[in-house]
């Protein structure tokens, strides 16, 4: 998922970084789609009501982590997927307490519960969990509970079972259930760690040879942030290191012709457009609709096995369930008891 990565983010950075005929690895994926992204109560959603559509095939309002006003949590994806007895992994630039990566993880009454969240994220066991402190995130550096959780990361990580890593050097000889928690990269907000590319490869190779296969979420939080910041430069870098960790997972699935990738966004950020460029000296310009969310549709690109089921105009909720079928789990979309 590159996070508010809609149409106008992808083909904007593709003609910037390689001309008007494109050449992002994502663009070579053999079936695409459009994808709605609507909230339950909105026409233009937040990454938390659209992590709980791709995640759980339900629609909820704006700022809720996988679970209705009245109480029901539906079981995610990735629940679903543990349960089933797939490994499972949750990989994000930015930090796991995050609306994307929880939205897979847990369920909240709302996306700013990052004490709660993070907690029911330390206690799930899923076999990789990679993200960052977010020390710098503007709302969770005012949550002390939270920031108290994460100074306490390593000892609460260890007792529940996880091999702690805290650099890239360690993450070498990390064995699984591992969780991953990186700096930022300077005063970053939604940049921690390695490039995603790198922690791609781990997880991949972390879990390649894993009986019963494995599910694999993997977020890029740059591609949103660049969006909100209406900084064009930033978001030809942020979907430049998206498309790097793209390639390595489609080069990866490549080899063993049995793994599916799905490249999409949860929402697009900004309504990006150019609208005037030269072909000679490689300048455009561009306009932005807004510093926020648009109820735009996104992009899919899918590659490998299974990937003709995601093509057409496609509705946020199908995605997880179509995975689900894929992976012959049974009775999804479903409510926890």
């Amino acid at each position: 998922i590159g996070d508010g990565m809609g149409v106008g983010q992808a083909s904007t950075a593709s003609a910037l970084l390689h001309g008007p005929a494109g050449g992002l690895a994502f663009e070579a994926a053999p079936v695409t789609a459009l994808i709605r992204t609507h909230a339950g109560n909105e026409l233009a959603t937040d990454s938390a009501a659209a992590a709980t559509a791709l995640a759980t095939g339900f629609k909820v309002p704006k700022t809720a982590i996988s679970r209705f006003p009245d109480g029901r949590e539906p079981v995610t994806l990735m629940e679903a997927a543990r349960t089933s007895g797939l490994a499972t992994a949750v990989v994000t630039t930015s930090g796991l307490a995050d609306a994307t990566p929880s939205g897979f993880l847990v369920h909240a009454g709302d996306r700013y519960q990052y004490a709660d969240i993070f907690s029911s994220i330390l206690a799930t066991r899923h076999d990789v969990l990679i993200g960052g402190t977010w020390i710098h995130h503007h709302r969770a550096k005012l949550d002390n509970d939270y920031l108290n959780l994460v100074a306490r990361a390593v000892e609460i990580g260890t007792d529940a079972g996880y091999s702690v890593v805290r650099s890239t050097s360690e993450l070498e000889d990390a064995s699984t259930p591992v969780l991953a928690l990186f700096d930022p990269r300077g005063r970053s907000e939604s940049a921690h760690g390695p490039a995603l590319s790198v922690t791609t490869e781990f997880t991949l190779a972390t879990l390649a040879d894993r009986d019963h296969g494995f599910f694999a979420l993997i977020e890029s939080e740059v591609t949103d942030a660049s969006g909100h910041h209406n900084n064009i430069a930033e978001v030809v870098d942020a979907v430049a290191e998206f498309d790097e960790a793209v390639a390595a997972a489609v080069t990866w699935a490549e080899t063993r012709g049995d793994t599916l990738v799905l490249v999409t966004a949860d929402h697009d950020t900004g309504g990006l457009g150019i609208f005037d460029g030269d072909y000679g000296d490689g300048v455009a310009e561009v306009r932005w609709v807004t510093d926020l969310h648009t109820a735009q549709w996104v992009p899919l690109f899918a590659f490998g096995p299974g990937a003709e089921h995601f093509s057409g105009v496609i509705d946020n909720t199908e995605i997880g369930v179509r995975i689900a079928k894929l992976l012959e789990i049974e009775d999804f979309p479903r409510f926890h008891p």
